[in-house]
């Protein structure tokens, strides 16, 4: 959609200019004049290109390249050579849109421009290249690499305006910026030689995942499932306030930041406690003091996604503040999650509400009363009174009154930013009170728009003495004090990391037991498969059963911290999957709390619960937690290990960044561009590349520099997530993990699929699993080769990892790049495992 809409906008800029441009062409400028008056106007005014990723005339061995278009840290995407108005006439007399010969007959007449082209292209690494003199183009690979000389491939061409006008849509997508990003230049090339690379495969699978089915339950258990349910439902909800308040998990970083933002709120509090309003005609004369003497603070509460930072902020002015501080403040929050409109329009946005906020806190009465108003506009009611009105205030006073009330409304309505300034002032001189402002959840806007909001947090300072909160992520704070206010004001930081997932479960359990005695019972009586008979009166048996299996269990809880990317919200809901899953036998696990066989410590049924979740098996359609590593495009297949290879190298970024104490958040990130080189170096097309990462990025095993992009790009950099690490050491950890993958995958060999399908009949697991992944190994190798030099060791370790797996036991590791399982009768589990299926 972002697309098409670019490419209409597009075409509407194109029209308008369709008058210079054709003036300029009729006029047969000279090369310079028609790169200035044609060329330059296409580039920059049509298709928007950023004047920085354009370099004119740079110098090669052979000349001067007359256009150079760029693309991630001035990688040459694109050759232009450019003519003089109608020197380049193609011999045919078509307006349509054809596909050439690079040598034949009708681009003939510009075969020295293609040379030309092709030769700077050669010097400089540039695949693409085009000929142009503004009205026809023609667009051709300038390089190849499947044994074709340049000249023998094809290229597409514009014979004139008119046919750029009538294709524009494929020509933007040849040209522009964005599209180019997207590699749609070279697949518009490849479809004019007729290529389809890589050919399509046919896929098998053992259990095809789309059609995956829930399990059926015992009525017991279906009912058992519901009840734990609504019970997670209560553990994840994130709008009951006073549980998350209460279940906060205090780390030893947010008690000092506790401790340091009550002494911020005395500081400030100080610079108006000294005011005294009692006299209303001194009223201007002690606003204009405050101004003078304000001491405003502005604090960054810095945490990643999910680390309570909402909660935090409500926590301290609620429950940690000193009462006689709290009293002394009224807290106006600006919710930004609640903006859905074009984001230029954010500031505007968050005036308003604040309006409405501080006009709350700050009244006695809602709506504000006429003389609440007039003490806020004191200034202008002095000035009307004793200037241009006084005569109508002494002779008519309710006149006064009405025309003076209109015009508060109007200041109200129209100017709000003025009216927000005003009730900061009012509220320090005529309530002796601290305002304390939270913009909150700005991350999920560009970083402009952020820059906006921190900006505008720092411009009302100059009204009052106010208590500024600004929650934010690490990366975010990074990037805007790289380039951005944060340059430019000085604030306070504290960093409010998440704590472990068994912490939180473990205060939001207690805290749902404390709450549950005297509710109403919430079932009957359960009876399990063997006569056990459980009562469970309240929710309180839950809460011991859900202890039982992620606060007693550190294994599940820490992994679950990892799979969730350490997100509040997403680790509970990972915790409710494993719970309500029939292969975590609920019954079972409520037994356990009295007696029988402890079902905690069974980690392969566990990451049973996780993958499969209520289904028959996994299907990445319904879990949104786990991905399959192993997964390719039938359209475009291409190594099956190339994502796992990309989150080993991602992985190894960080942890080079970790050892060598680099907290610069760009250090664990890897530049995309960088990293199809360095796989295009192993025979990797750059298209698969950019597919895979994007999938990871979409699938939230790693994230950008950036956290707003949409579809990551050459110019992007990327690292590895824990989600990613956690996957990674699902892989190489987990026998549950490869049997699942191993069912679900599509494989292009029938011998293979229907091998692993006998396996399954005689539920032979290690069988599965070794001939599953010899398959994939096997498949791997022929599409990618990794060179035998030191710069690809990590990639030959990443493999043997896998080959390991399939050839020998091995002993236990907590490593996580190191198996704990191998193949073997009886072994399904090296470490802390049930060793029964």
């Amino acid at each position: 959609m972002a697309m098409t809409n670019s490419i209409d906008q597009a075409y509407e800029r194109l029209l308008k200019l369709k008058a210079d441009i054709e003036a300029a062409l009729a006029a047969k400028l000279n090369e310079a004049d028609t790169r200035l008056k044609v060329l330059d106007r296409f580039l920059f005014e049509v298709l928007e290109w950023k004047h920085e990723a354009v370099f004119t005339e740079p110098p090669t061995d052979s000349g001067y390249i007359d256009y150079l278009l760029t693309i991630a840290d001035r990688r040459g995407a694109m050759v232009l050579e450019a003519k003089k108005a109608g020197l380049l006439q193609p011999a045919t007399k078509s307006k349509d849109l054809m596909v050439v010969t690079l040598s034949g007959p009708v681009v003939k007449p510009l075969l020295a421009g293609i040379r030309q082209a092709m030769g700077y292209a050669l010097e400089n690494g540039v695949a693409v290249a085009a000929v142009t003199d503004g009205n026809t183009w023609l667009f051709f690979r300038a390089s190849r690499t499947d044994g074709l000389k340049p000249l023998e491939g094809k290229g597409i061409l514009f014979p004139c305006l008119e046919t750029v006008i009538a294709n524009f849509a494929k020509f933007v997508e040849l040209l522009n910026f964005s599209a180019i990003m997207k590699r749609l230049h070279l697949a518009h090339l490849a479809d004019a030689d007729g290529l389809a690379v890589p050919e399509a495969e046919q896929q098998l699978f053992v259990l095809d995942p789309g059609e995956a089915s829930m399990k059926q339950r015992d009525p017991l258990a279906s009912d058992a499932a519901l009840l734990f349910q609504q019970f997670f439902s209560r553990l994840s909800n994130e709008k009951d306030r006073e549980m998350l308040r209460d279940c906060f998990v205090e780390t030893s970083e947010s008690q000092r930041a506790d401790f340091e933002l009550e002494k911020i709120v005395q500081r400030v509090l100080n610079n108006i406690s000294s005011l005294d309003t009692a006299q209303s005609e001194e009223l201007q004369s002690q606003i204009q003091r405050v101004i003078t003497t304000r001491r405003s603070e502005t604090v960054l509460l810095v945490g990643n996604k999910g680390a309570g930072k909402s909660t935090f902020v409500d926590r301290f002015f609620e429950q940690v503040l000193a009462k006689q501080l709290r009293e002394k403040c009224i807290v106006a929050r600006v919710d930004l999650e609640d903006y859905h409109a074009d984001p230029r329009g954010i500031v505007p946005w968050a005036m308003l509400q604040l309006r409405d906020k501080l006009e709350a806190v700050v009244c006695a009465t809602n709506p504000p009363s006429y003389d609440e108003l007039r003490g806020i506009f004191f200034s202008e009611y002095q000035r009307w009174s004793t200037g241009p009105r006084k005569h109508l205030y002494e002779t008519n006073r309710n006149e006064f009154r009405d025309q003076f009330g209109k015009h508060i409304e109007e200041r109200r309505e129209n100017h709000p930013d003025e009216y927000v300034r005003l009730l900061l002032a009012w509220a320090a001189s005529g309530h002796q009170k601290l305002s304390c402002l939270v913009f909150d959840n700005t991350d999920q806007f560009p970083t402009d728009v952020q820059d906006m909001v921190y900006q505008l947090a720092h411009s009302l300072e100059s009204a009052a003495p106010v208590f500024t909160i600004v929650p934010i992520t690490d990366r975010t704070v990074w990037r805007l004090s790289k380039a951005g206010a944060l340059q430019s004001y000085s604030a306070k930081s504290f960093y409010l990391p998440v704590p472990d997932a068994k912490e939180i479960i473990s205060r939001r359990v207690n805290f749902l037991k404390s709450k549950v005695h005297g509710e109403p019972k919430a079932t009957e009586s359960y009876f399990s498969r063997r006569g056990f008979h459980v009562k469970v009166n309240d929710l309180a048996i839950l809460a011991e059963a859900v202890g039982k299996v992620f606060v007693e269990n550190d294994y599940v809880s820490g992994f679950i911290g990892r799979l969730g990317n350490f997100d509040i919200r997403r680790m509970l809901k990972i915790a409710e999957r494993i719970f309500i899953s029939p292969e975590l036998a609920i019954d079972d696990i409520i037994k356990s709390k009295f007696s029988g066989e402890d079902v905690t410590t069974d980690r392969v049924r566990t990451h049973r619960a996780l993958i499969r979740g209520e289904y028959d098996r996994f299907s990445e359609r319904e879990n949104e937690y786990i991905s399959n590593l192993f997964q390719t495009n039938p359209q475009k297949p291409g190594p099956p290990l190339l994502s796992y290879y990309i989150l080993w190298i991602l992985r190894r970024q960080m942890h080079n960044a970790r050892n060598n104490q680099d907290e610069n958040v760009e250090a664990a990130h890897w530049s995309v561009s960088n990293l199809v080189q360095f796989f295009e170096g192993c025979g990797v097309a750059e298209e698969l590349i950019l597919t895979a990462v994007n999938r990871l990025y979409d699938r939230r095993l790693v994230e950008a520099l950036d956290p707003n992009v949409q579809y990551v790009t050459l110019a992007d950099k990327v690292a590895i997530k824990e989600s990613g690490i956690a996957h990674l050491e699902l892989l190489l950890t987990s026998p549950v993990y490869i049997d699942q993958m191993a069912l679900v995958t599509g494989i292009n060999e029938p011998f293979a699929r229907d091998e692993i399908k006998k396996s399954l009949t005689n539920s032979r697991f290690d069988d599965i699993r070794i001939q599953f992944l010899r398959y994939i190994l096997k498949i791997d190798a022929g599409r990618i080769t990794i060179p035998p030099n030191e710069l690809y060791e990590q990639m030959q370790l990443a493999r043997k990892q896998i080959e390991r797996l399939t050839l020998q036991p091995v002993r236990p590791s907590r490593r996580p790049d190191k198996p704990t399982w191998a193949p073997g009768k009886g072994n399904h589990f090296r470490r802390g495992g049930s060793p029964k299926r």
